[in-house]
């Protein structure tokens, strides 16, 4: 019989196509997964994989078994998921996902009240530019900018979030104001990379500075925000992390960059968890308070 041990070494390699990103995602070591799945090709009596320069790639055996694989998966995720909610109360873990910004500036402190209130919950956040799935349960909780395909998930929008336009005194200084009508032509700029999914603010970019030239491209908010205010460039940042950013300035282009709707997902199956559902109340709460910092301008929310 199959080990679904060995199974999940082989869903990891084949998902991500190398060794070394399925030990990061499996959090064990390169050579455990060259192992596992040596041993696992031999108990098969199989190849799954052609090894080549770029990665791991599936043999026609290995894309055969990779639908029935993927099914099992299905069925030992169910499982865990009943089983994490059951007599546990408010007590056990929480993987909460987001955006690295998100987690630091907004998700961090909000943390604190809930770890005072629920202190047998323990919280982990994992912040970072790959989105996580809730349905292979690589995350319990997750924020994104856009709404979630699966149908298992249950979302609900939790806040809007504005962006703005950002330069320090310094880069003012030396490169003066930007002239949008000339598209910001002898100026700079510091942005998102095109990696990353829900990236808005690139494409407007293109419409208010398309003559700039990029200096650096990042995977972060974070990392954007200390090259704006250290004078390396101009910066499009949510108004929440340029606006508390010390040294730098709110500029004024002819259309503001687009928001943002800021989605919470959680799997159907754990959503009425109880620690979960304390989670997803708090998180509910604490987004209310924030809209005004969030969204600046932004019409009060009606009441229902």
């Amino acid at each position: 019989m199959l080990s679904w041990d060995d199974l999940r070494f082989f869903l990891a390699v084949a998902r991500h196509g190398s060794s070394a990103a399925a030990a990061r995602v499996l959090k064990v070591t390169q050579p455990t997964v060259g192992r596992r799945i040596d041993a696992f090709e031999k108990r098969l009596g199989a190849k799954l994989f052609q090894r080549t320069p770029s990665g791991h790639v599936l043999t026609p055996t290995g894309a055969g078994i990779l639908a029935h694989v993927e099914r099992m998966e299905q069925g030992a995720l169910a499982a865990e998921r009943a089983a994490a909610g059951r007599d546990m109360g408010l007590r056990g873990s929480l993987r909460v996902t987001a955006s690295e910004w998100l987690v630091v500036r907004v998700l961090g402190p909000m943390i604190v009240p809930f770890a005072a209130r629920y202190p047998g919950i323990s919280v982990e956040l994992a912040a970072g530019a790959r989105w996580l799935s809730l349905p292979r349960r690589e995350a319990d909780i997750a924020f994104r900018p856009a709404a979630f395909e699966h149908n298992e998930v249950f979302q609900r929008e939790v806040a809007r979030v504005a962006f703005g336009l950002y330069a320090s005194d310094g880069y003012l200084a030396a490169h003066g104001m930007p002239d949008f009508a000339a598209r910001c032509e002898g100026h700079v700029l510091v942005t998102m990379n095109d990696e990353q999914p829900a990236v808005l603010d690139l494409a407007w970019l293109q419409t208010v500075a398309a003559s700039a030239r990029v200096a650096v491209r990042t995977n972060g908010r974070e990392a954007q925000a200390v090259l704006g205010a250290a004078g390396l460039g101009m910066v499009c940042l949510p108004r929440h992390v340029g606006d508390a950013t010390p040294g730098l300035r709110l500029l004024d282009p002819p259309s503001p960059p687009p928001e943002r709707k800021l989605w919470l997902g959680v799997h159907r199956d754990t959503r009425t968890v109880p620690r979960v559902k304390a989670f997803i109340e708090h998180a509910v709460e604490a987004f209310a308070r924030l809209r005004p910092a969030l969204c600046p301008g932004a019409r009060p929310a009606r009441a229902t």
